[in-house]
Order: C-alpha cells, then sequence, then structure tokens
C-alpha cells in the first residue's frame, strides 16, 4: 500500500478517518492524501485558488469560502500524530464523486478512509450516505469508520462471505491486513432462511477456500441468523471484532434497487470499521 486517500468535510467523523489514515500510512509506509472538494451551484466558473471567470456566484462569497476551507486544511493537518507520515492535501471546487473518481485513478490511491454517520429510514432508500456511493463506486478499497471508533487495533478480522464467488484480489487485500497487524481471520458463513446449508457442506467449502488461498491464523465458523446483516453484525460482537473486510459488487442503478447490497448495509449500520473490495 503506497497511497491512502481521504476525503474530508472537516466533520468529527472525518478527523477519525484522518487519525486512522495516518496511523496506518505509519505502519505500512504509505503517505496520505486529504482531499476537501467545495461543491456549489456554479463550480465550473472558479478554481480552486478563487480565480473566477464570466458568470457563476458571487466572488468574494467564493474567495471567504476558499479561505475558511483552506484554515481548516491546515488545522487538520496539524492534529497528525506521525512525523514520519507524508501528507499533501489539495482543496478543488468540482462534484466530490467525480473528483474522487479521478484523484483514485489518476494518483493510483491504494485505498480510502472515510467517515460516515451512516443512513437509516427514508434518507437511506432515497439517497444513501455520501460514503455509501463512494463504497459502491470506487475502483479501491474502502475503509469507513464513524467518529467513536477507539484507536485502531487491529487483532480480530471479521471476514464474512459465501466462500464461492471471492476473487484473488479480495482475498489479497484480507491477507494483506491481516499480516499489517498480524490479527486472527474469522472467516464466517451466515446461515439464513433463504440462503441455508448444511454445517458440514458450509464448513468444508470455507475449508477449500482457505486452503486454496493460503490462508493462515484463522477460524471457520457458522452463525444462523434471520438476515445476513444481522448475522454478521451479531458474529461480529460475538468475537469482538475490530475490523470487518466484505466484497462488494459495485452495483448502480436499477440492478442496485432491486438486489441492493449487504456492504453498503453494513457501512450505514455497524458502529465497527468496514473495508470494503470490490469482486473484480
Amino acid at each position: 500500500m503506497k497511497k491512502i486517500l481521504v476525503p474530508t468535510d472537516f466533520s468529527a467523523e472525518a478527523h477519525r478517518a484522518f487519525d486512522i489514515a495516518t496511523e496506518l500510512a505509519h505502519l505500512s509506509g504509505a503517505e496520505v492524501k486529504l482531499l476537501n472538494v467545495i461543491e456549489v451551484n456554479g463550480t465550473p466558473n472558479f478554481s480552486a485558488t478563487g480565480d473566477t471567470m464570466a458568470g457563476g456566484i458571487d466572488q468574494v462569497y467564493m474567495v471567504k469560502l476558499l479561505e475558511v476551507t483552506h484554515g481548516q486544511m491546515q488545522r487538520m493537518l496539524a492534529t497528525n500524530r506521525f512525523p514520519d507520515v507524508k501528507i499533501t492535501h489539495e482543496v478543488d471546487v468540482d462534484d466530490i464523486f467525480h473528483n474522487i473518481r479521478k484523484t483514485v485513478t489518476d494518483e493510483n490511491i491504494d485505498l480510502i478512509v472515510m467517515g460516515t454517520k451512516g443512513a437509516d429510514g427514508l434518507n437511506e432508500v432515497l439517497i444513501g450516505s455520501n460514503t455509501e456511493k463512494v463504497v459502491r463506486q470506487a475502483h479501491c478499497p474502502v475503509l469507513t469508520v464513524k467518529s467513536n471508533t477507539e484507536v485502531f487495533n487491529v487483532r480480530n478480522i471479521v471476514f464474512p462471505s459465501n466462500f464461492r464467488e471471492e476473487s484473488p484480489y479480495v482475498v489479497d487485500v484480507l491477507r494483506y491486513f491481516q499480516n499489517l497487524f498480524n490479527a486472527q481471520v474469522h472467516m464466517v458463513y451466515i446461515n439464513t432462511p433463504t440462503t441455508f446449508g448444511t454445517s458440514r457442506e458450509s464448513k468444508n467449502r470455507m475449508q477449500d477456500f482457505a486452503n486454496r488461498f493460503g490462508l493462515q491464523n484463522y477460524t471457520l465458523n457458522i452463525h444462523n441468523d434471520s438476515v445476513e446483516e444481522d448475522g454478521i453484525l451479531h458474529f461480529a460482537e460475538e468475537v469482538n471484532a475490530d475490523l470487518i473486510i466484505m466484497a462488494t459488487h459495485g452495483r448502480t442503478g436499477f440492478s442496485h434497487l432491486l438486489s441492493g447490497s449487504i456492504a453498503e448495509d453494513m457501512v450505514n449500520h455497524s458502529t465497527l470499521p468496514i473495508l470494503t473490495c470490490h469482486i473484480k
């Protein structure tokens, strides 16, 4: 892992994400990029330096907004606890999702770390959370954290799956974080009424999976619950998990509305850090 992106809105959740990103960078030797994107009407008429073209919103307002934002960025940079970590930063005026996707591609980002408040009820159905959209669209792993996430000391990783369709890429990410923290991986299949499988069949499939990818320091687990999301959360609580790593299909549009995504639901509802990876 060489480069970590931290999109920030300077909230408590974003500050915690920056904290954790710098911890990861300190452990891995990566550098961190802090990114703030200002989204306002008429953004094509402004640059991040406050220069204006014809039209758009009032120049004085934009210059003041950029001045405040740069000040917030400097205060966030001052909270870095690891002098050895290289940190760059950028303030831009753009569409946030377009900017994040472009940054990931142009700068070969290996990991995005984002804070999230989550979403529920009608808000979740209509728009979801901003972080959920990044989880769905990003082409690199995304680590999501809440503001109440304590010291990121990972000893127990929960890896929920059906153990049929994971790609080597997802397992590589799992193995990387396991090795980084010398953690134990708890592989778990969530048995629900709609995905029922016998214990013998499920454990054999998990063992075959572990053998195929050469996993080490792991446990095999089957957890019965009514729905997969609840099963993952309940199992994570039982093993005192510090991190959940799981795959997402990254579906968008109508197919996403029909099938949803357990990974995105977990990002919205879990109090634990969630690391999501697209199945490639």
